[in-house]
């Protein structure tokens, strides 16, 4: 779960800044959506060794964010009076992360990852709603076009893959889903707590990722299964690669990049997750999927521009 992917999670917060022109920030940054583009592969392979999605979030997420505890406390002056805003970031924020790892490990990668990319359009939606921006013709067309793309996923998928197909609308399909609406959610919170250090909104959503993973292990009657060695390894290896790596790597980029190029590049990480599903998975998307993919990146685009 890239941090900021369309949701826009705490690093989306650092200031970008000025003149741009970075060779190596965009380099940096074209990398991390990259590498949260393959995120699905080490959580697939381990789902299949038995670290099903919220053991892994609950584990990853959970492990990264009690390491930053120590960073949160050193920084409560700052956030105290906002304490309400880190606690939404939390849940929010870690409903988003925790889905859609749930999502990623155990759905149909390229149908979760066009779902979760409707986050812009509801953003929008959420800003018109809760902060009472305005929806000029762009925006509303942005949503329109999201909306549409969504319609021609859920209807079009791979046969048997779920939506589409055999299995009708799956746990991982809703999960997705509820991932892209989260993120956008926390995209709100985020820019309404400007305050916080993005530091310390990090630490919070990964402390609230293994908190709602635990819900979600207990809710489905699950729990942490005893993982040999290797299995353990894999854990930390996706927490230090994908958690900490992905995010610090993020995290420079978008702070040494104006907003609309970062937002631009990180849709490659769309891109990365449908091709390398392609070729690893030999999963071919069908024409609706890329019809209402092609949607979906546009309205991805036009709000991008809108910015």
């Amino acid at each position: 779960m890239n941090p900021t992917a369309p949701g826009g999670g705490p690093a989306a917060a650092a200031p970008a800044a000025q003149g741009s022109g970075d060779r190596f920030a965009t380099l940096v940054l074209l990398f991390s959506a990259s590498l949260w583009g393959l995120a699905w592969w080490p959580m697939q392979q381990l789902a299949a060794r038995g670290v099903q999605g919220p053991a892994l979030s609950l584990l990853a997420y959970g492990g990264v964010g009690l390491l930053g505890v120590p960073l949160l406390w050193r920084e409560r002056a700052r956030w105290r009076g906002e304490a309400r805003y880190l606690a939404a970031i939390a849940l929010v924020g870690g409903w988003g992360a925790a889905s859609f790892v749930w999502a990623m490990s155990q759905g149909d990668v390229v149908r979760e990852m066009l779902l979760f990319y409707l986050a812009p359009a509801w953003s929008v939606l959420g800003g018109r709603l809760f902060l009472k921006e305005r929806l000029g013709a762009r925006r509303a067309a942005a949503v329109a076009l999201a909306m549409a793309g969504a319609a021609l996923v859920i209807r079009g998928g791979a046969p048997g893959s779920g939506v589409g197909g055999s299995g009708g609308v799956t746990m991982a399909d809703l999960m997705a889903l509820s991932s892209s609406i989260t993120f956008a959610g926390n995209n709100l919170i985020t820019r309404a707590a400007s305050a916080i250090p993005v530091a310390s909104k990090a630490v919070a959503l990964m402390l609230g990722c293994a908190l709602i993973s635990a819900a979600f292990l207990v809710g489905a009657g699950l729990g942490v299964p005893e993982l040999p060695g290797p299995v353990v390894l894999g854990v930390m290896a996706f927490a230090v690669i994908w958690i900490v790596g992905g995010s610090s790597t993020t995290a420079y980029g978008v702070s040494h990049l104006d907003a609309g190029r970062s937002a631009i590049i990180i849709l490659a990480e769309l891109v990365a997750a449908v091709v390398s599903a392609s070729l690893i998975k030999d999963r071919v998307p069908t024409m609706p999927e890329i019809i209402g993919g092609s949607l979906i990146l546009l309205a991805a685009a036009l709000e991008v521009l809108q910015s």
